[in-house]
């Protein structure tokens, strides 16, 4: 009996590393998610702005005015009057190896063409 408690000890410490690595590596992943989701949420606000008064610094305030962290904004006035606006976050990576597969920080784009007049 002994010997297989021990064995069974063995295993485990064996395959703690990889389960550990792993669960960081779901909640890195869902960190982006969340982000993009929140990206896109702020796209829906800036997409009810008046489209008369729509420049850089009314799009970048409503975007960064709730946030802590620094949401970058750019704008791409397209043709036939269309509006390209993308916003990006950086997420930092914990997950060891991750963060060399991702780079880190991981940037999290969202954009939408918006309709300018």
């Amino acid at each position: 009996m002994l010997n297989n408690k021990a064995q069974a000890l063995v295993e485990f410490v064996l395959i703690l590393p990889i389960l550990i690595i792993l669960i960081f590596a779901i909640i890195d992943f869902g960190r982006i998610f969340v982000t993009q989701n929140e990206l896109q949420t702020l796209l829906s606000r800036v997409s009810v702005l008046d489209k008369e008064q729509m420049n850089y610094s009314d799009i970048h305030n409503t975007v960064n005015e709730f946030n802590k962290e620094q949401i970058d904004v750019a704008l791409n006035y397209k043709d036939n009057g269309y509006l390209e606006v993308t916003l990006t976050k950086k997420v930092k990576i914990f997950t060891p190896g991750l963060n060399i597969v991702l780079n880190n920080p991981y940037d999290v784009k969202v954009n939408e063409v918006i309709k300018y007049e």
